[in-house]
C-alpha cells in the first residue's frame, strides 16, 4: 500500500475552516467537508493511504474488483 501525500490542506474544510489551520490531527469519514485530493503525477494508485486520513482511498477499479470478490465490511464514498 502507497502513502500518498495529496490532501489540499487549503481547500479541504474542518468545520468550515481549512485543514492547516484547524489544528484537526486525523480526518474520519464525516469530518472534512469537503474533502479535496490532489491527484499525484501519473494518478492515484489502486489502494493508497493519505498520511491525514484515518481510513484508506480505493480507485474505482479498486473498488469494482473488491466487490467482484464479495469482500464484505467496506465503505464506499465517491470522492468528487
Amino acid at each position: 500500500m502507497e502513502e500518498t501525500d495529496c490532501l489540499d490542506r487549503e481547500r479541504t474544510l474542518v468545520k468550515g475552516v481549512p485543514f492547516h489551520q484547524s489544528r484537526a490531527g486525523l480526518l474520519g469519514k464525516e469530518k472534512a467537508r469537503p474533502l479535496v485530493l490532489n491527484p499525484p503525477v501519473g494518478g492515484f494508485p489502486p489502494v493508497f493511504s493519505v498520511p491525514e486520513l484515518s481510513f484508506y482511498c480505493f480507485s474505482e477499479e479498486a473498488r469494482q474488483a473488491c466487490e467482484r470478490a464479495e469482500l464484505k465490511g467496506l465503505w464506499w464514498r465517491p470522492q468528487r
